[in-house]
């Protein structure tokens, strides 16, 4: 890729729920999760993408479809940009998860997640949306960051919020923004 802006997904039940969920068909946005939705689609409307990509869960598929209708771009699904391997996990709430490494519970690695999303990112030309999951989308912008996952803990991936990043020449221009500047669109615009 070129350049890149991954959008988290809007509000989910399972962020309500405080759950955290690989399930593909479950936890659908909730309706302030599609207002968020609308809300990012309307920043990214007037700037020139090759297409979405999404990861297959619900959440991610809603929040595309949503994007796609604003901005009139098609979607691809790409299992690369799914959320991370939750292991024995899997529709726990987030404060009944053991406080170890996410290897030592059976959860996938960090490394892992962002060897996949480094390679759904090089496997496209052009510039893209990618609709994924905050920790996906930590995992990514740390790399270009030069952060491993401990020194990323302070990156805040909100819903519905957009982090772009300079691909090519490996330079993060934002992180986690509800608001895209007219100084980014600048740097985006030439895709």
């Amino acid at each position: 890729m070129k350049k890149v802006v991954l959008v988290r997904h809007g509000e989910s039940f399972a962020n309500v729920y405080n759950v955290i969920s690989e399930d593909v068909d479950k936890y659908p946005l909730t309706q302030r999760g599609v207002e968020q939705t609308l809300f990012t689609g309307e920043q990214l409307k007037d700037l020139k993408f090759d297409g979405i990509i999404c990861s297959p869960l619900l959440r991610t598929r809603q929040t595309a479809k949503t994007l796609a209708d604003i901005t009139g771009l098609t979607v691809k699904e790409d299992e690369r940009v799914r959320e991370a391997g939750l292991g024995p996990y899997n529709g726990f709430k987030v404060d009944d998860i053991p406080k170890l490494s996410r290897e030592d519970i059976g959860m996938e690695t960090w490394e892992s997640i962002l060897t996949r999303m480094r390679a759904a990112i090089d496997d496209y030309d052009g510039c893209y949306i990618v609709v994924s999951h905050a920790l996906p989308i930590r995992a990514l912008t740390a790399s270009f960051l030069g952060l491993d996952e401990a020194g990323s803990f302070g990156i805040d991936i909100k819903p519905a919020s957009m982090t772009a990043v300079n691909v090519e020449d490996g330079k993060v221009l934002t992180i986690g923004t509800l608001l895209l500047t007219e100084k980014v669109k600048g740097m985006l615009r030439d895709c």
